[in-house]
């Protein structure tokens, strides 16, 4: 089978290497042609839509499959869950998540699919939740005055 890669961490400063490393042993293994690697240094907050190298990736696939490390690595949005599902249940593309046995041509795998990618999408509105009840917490002791300017590219 013809694989197409795909690797994406948050920010420009993170290391992608491991995980397209752990990628390549896995086809070479199971003895796929790797057609592609993308490498997508974007956060897993913004919609898939809108990131250019996996809209591209989708928009002309060049394997029979998508092979990702973790569902993680695709999007922590659960709006984005609706938009994979459906696209790769349409298409032959095929999706492949080497942590996740995950098998969208069956009711099973479908349904392993979406828990699995609810419990995904909790963590990150769970630690927001946190974050800004500690972050009223200390404004209210007088211990936060927010970030400095520019600080993360925003204030």
């Amino acid at each position: 089978m013809k694989v197409d890669l795909y690797a994406r961490v948050s920010s420009l400063d993170q290391n992608v290497e491991q995980q397209i490393k752990v990628l390549r042993n896995w086809a070479k293994k199971e003895g796929h042609k790797i057609t592609s690697d993308v490498i997508d240094k974007e956060s897993g907050t913004i919609a898939l839509r809108d990131r250019k190298q996996f809209k591209a990736l989708l928009d002309n696939p060049k394997g029979d499959a998508l092979v990702v490390l973790d569902l993680n690595r695709l999007s922590r949005n659960w709006y984005d869950q609706n938009f994979l599902e459906l696209y790769f249940i349409e298409n032959t593309y095929k999706l492949i998540s080497l942590y996740d046995n995950i098998d969208l041509n069956s009711a099973n795998g479908r349904m392993m699919f979406r828990i699995k990618y609810a419990v995904n999408c909790q963590m990150p509105e769970d630690m927001k939740e946190k974050q800004a009840i500690g972050i009223a917490r200390a404004k209210k002791e007088g211990k936060f005055k927010g970030r400095k300017k520019g600080a993360l590219g925003k204030k």
